[in-house]
């Protein structure tokens, strides 16, 4: 009978362990309510490697490029900073300065894969974008129509505009009532091989407002409206990327996490102030492919912002369309100005001149994404780190700045044309005549 007993007390610590050690993680990686236990190390010593890939022509932005990797990762104390710069459609720099893992001291190059985050919803955007384009998808039909069987009564009316707007009263992470998918959302140990299968971690509960009522955040959403394009087209949401995005735009080193062949390694960094690295804890991420839970590289997503430039691969129309901040039942457009996987916001440093951009950030497991698409200037412009900061915009602001950099160097090179030329027509109308 003892040893019954003792069995018994065996499996039920074990069952505890189990089931309670991930959500321990949780608590300590993403909440630092109890203690990282793992053991941290700080970066070698002596100046970061960095690598770079430019054009001859390039040379002075890549310097200027090189000095903004090295004070934004100073900044937000990540092991490494990867970004990239592309000019109407063509790639012109990407550079990579850090770490890819301290432990092995490998250094980060521009091929060093990244979570990406929310990035992902701009990956998703396109691919409905694309499916409006070429097959006639509708942003309008309610979920009533557009996805059977349906999984919750209350997402009737719901429509895609909602979901890729956040506007459809669906729960965040957090919000999320529906216990078992509420549990899966901290643990992140289960394998979800097809989007429809995650809808059923947040599938149950009653929604936050009337769809179209208020604006509420929720990468739920997107996860949802992958489901709903993936109904649409007949096809696994993964298998659409890669027919309609990754291979026609040349994004050969974007996916799920489980495709990586060159994944940096994602480290905790408390609030982005510490000197002391450990490792982020083992996750897994495809509940939340479409919303949170791609990898891609730097040059990967600025071919896919290019993407938006190029009327041969997305119409001038369903741009604007995917691109226009979106209003509320109300008539007032919601508070981020968020379109349809984007946002759109304006950038005036000191004097310079205004450019309107269209951006998505991510923040993921020991990760950072940033991407801009600035069409005035024909640049698309990306940034990943391997760790988290806090606030966001300590880290955000490195792609406005490559940008930045990169308007005024184009901007001081045409007022110099000019100049070098008056000075030729003076100097040969000097000359004596024959």
């Amino acid at each position: 009978m003892k040893s019954l007993i003792s069995v018994l007390i065996l499996l039920l610590t074990t069952l505890l362990l189990s089931f309670g050690w991930p959500v321990y993680q949780f608590f300590a990686f993403n909440l630092q309510k109890v203690p990282v236990l793992a053991s941290a190390t700080p970066l070698p010593a002596g100046p970061l490697p960095y690598q770079a890939n430019h054009a001859s022509e390039h040379a002075i932005f890549a310097s200027k490029a090189e000095a903004i990797l090295n004070t934004v990762r100073a900044a937000s104390n990540a092991p490494g900073i990867s970004a990239a710069v592309a000019y109407q459609g063509q790639l012109i720099w990407q550079g990579a300065l850090g770490y890819a893992d301290i432990a092995t001291r490998t250094p980060l190059t521009p091929e060093h894969q990244f979570r990406i985050g929310s990035t992902s919803k701009a990956v998703t955007a396109t691919l409905m974008a694309k499916l409006m384009q070429t097959q006639g998808f509708q942003l309008d039909t309610p979920l009533s129509d557009s996805l059977t069987p349906l999984p919750n009564p209350a997402w009737r009316d719901i429509t895609a505009r909602h979901l890729a707007s956040h506007s459809a009263g669906l729960p965040h992470y957090k919000g999320n009532e529906d216990l078992l998918g509420f549990y899966h959302s901290l643990s992140l140990t289960h394998q979800f091989d097809r989007v429809q299968d995650a809808v059923a971690l947040f599938d149950e509960g009653p929604l936050r407002s009337v769809p179209g009522d208020a604006f509420y955040y929720s990468s739920y959403g997107t996860v949802l409206l992958s489901a709903v394009l993936a109904q649409h087209a007949q096809r696994p949401y993964l298998d659409l990327l890669q027919h309609h995005i990754f291979r026609p735009l040349g994004m050969t080193r974007s996916g799920a996490e489980s495709t990586a062949d060159k994944l940096a390694t994602f480290y905790f960094n408390r609030r982005g102030q510490d000197t002391q690295y450990i490792p982020w804890r083992t996750v897994n991420l495809s509940h939340r492919l479409a919303g949170g839970g791609l990898i891609s590289t730097p040059s990967d997503l600025v071919r896919l912002g290019s993407g938006y430039l190029d009327p041969s691969y997305l119409h001038t129309d369903v741009r604007a369309q995917i691109w226009a901040p979106q209003r509320l039942n109300h008539g007032k457009v919601n508070p981020q100005n968020y379109a349809l996987g984007w946002r759109r916001h304006e950038y005036q440093p000191g004097d310079t001149p205004l450019f309107t951009y269209y951006h998505h950030g991510g923040v993921s497991r020991g990760s950072q994404s940033m991407l801009i698409v600035v069409p005035e200037h024909q640049l698309s412009v990306a940034v990943n780190i391997n760790s988290k900061t806090k606030p966001f915009r300590t880290f955000g602001q490195a792609s406005l700045l490559l940008a930045d950099a990169y308007v005024q160097l184009t901007a001081q090179t045409q007022r110099d044309v000019p100049d070098k030329l008056v000075s030729a027509a003076s100097s040969t109308a000097s000359l004596p005549a024959k």
